[in-house]
């Protein structure tokens, strides 16, 4: 039986539409057991929802919960006791395997941190996800956990990513670098300091800075990148995908005979969009802490949340944090790892 907690509080669009992706996610694994963490003031409304569940759900009435607004300094003072924090607790007091959460990125980066504690040698940890390409999947962060990042958190970035492909299997990922251009005069300094250190430290995966251009080549297993880019990279893609779909029904309404071939193209269309689009990958995973969780859009209706649900079930039963602490370790830098 696999335990997950469910923070169902301070999504865009109200806890109804977690409820609903948690009724659905119930009818289809019949080995999950839910802890929901929810407000008083929605627990007739979750009742009602899992009246023919309640053996498999708990549900925990908690004193608030975070709004996307909330400051996370404010939330490591105040929020303690909100229903994202309670969620964590699980994870920590090992009463479920892992946790998500529809909330604020940053109250769930400070919670996480406080709560859960993070790996040897990360600092910050990093929203990632991987993202379909032309050749393997990509694993990019971070993704908007942290908006601003120094050489060293970028470099831990690297390892983090390098060390959860290692893993999965992957012997030797190729790491790469987001910048606005592959030479090393391009970049911030703050990138062009976290190419020249990835460069001496991990010169058997480390492939260099990659543009923009670069995210569906397929060659890469992981792309570092601060939260800032990162965050406007997969927003793009996402809205490039729509606009896409949207251009293309568009010339199809205007063509006698592409309409008429129209059935064929929706449908190959729809299997190549579905690849892209926020639906298909609406849950990341903050990498760094002691405890698998998943964060997943605020805007996320019942379909996306219901897709985050199972990323989250995949890597509880994929994900060995003990062997990404190792590879962690033996990623760092000799004279991290000796100071250790």
């Amino acid at each position: 039986m696999f335990t997950i907690a469910v923070d169902v509080m301070g999504g865009d669009l109200g806890p109804r539409v977690a409820f609903k992706a948690c009724k659905k996610i119930l009818r289809s694994h019949s080995d999950l057991h839910l802890i929901i963490t929810l407000t008083a003031d929605v627990l007739t409304e979750a009742e009602q929802y899992f009246s023919r569940h309640q053996s498999r759900v708990e549900l925990i009435i908690c004193d608030s919960f975070i709004a996307m607004s909330d400051q996370p300094a404010r939330v490591l003072r105040h929020g303690k006791s909100s229903t994202m924090a309670t969620a964590l607790k699980q994870v920590k007091e090992q009463n479920a395997q892992g946790i998500i959460s529809v909330g604020n990125t940053g109250a769930l980066m400070v919670l996480s941190r406080s709560i859960l504690g993070t790996m040897q040698g990360v600092s910050r940890p990093a929203l990632a996800t991987q993202l379909p390409t032309g050749g393997k999947p990509l694993l990019m962060l971070d993704l908007g956990a942290n908006l601003s990042s120094s050489a060293d958190q970028l470099c831990e970035f690297a390892r983090l990513g390098a060390a959860w492909c290692k893993t999965r299997g992957e012997r030797s990922p190729k790491v790469g670098l987001l910048n606005i251009g592959q030479e090393e005069s391009k970049g911030t300094e703050e990138v062009q300091q976290a190419g020249q250190l990835l460069s001496d430290t991990m010169g058997q995966y480390y492939v260099g800075f990659r543009e923009g251009d670069s995210i569906y080549s397929g060659d890469l297993d992981v792309l570092a990148c601060d939260g800032f880019s990162g965050n406007v990279a997969l927003k793009t893609s996402e809205g490039l995908a729509g606009w896409v779909s949207k251009e293309l029904s568009r010339v199809f309404d205007q063509s006698p005979a592409a309409w008429l071939l129209r059935p064929i193209w929706r449908q190959l269309l729809k299997r190549v969009l579905k690849r892209f689009t926020s639906t298909r990958y609406a849950g990341a995973l903050l990498l760094g802490v002691d405890g698998i969780v998943v964060k997943t859009h605020g805007k996320s209706d019942e379909i996306a949340f219901y897709a985050a649900m199972n990323y989250l079930l995949e890597q509880t039963r994929q994900v060995d944090l003990s062997q990404v602490k190792a590879e962690l370790i033996r990623l760092a830098p000799k004279d991290s790892a000796t100071a250790l």
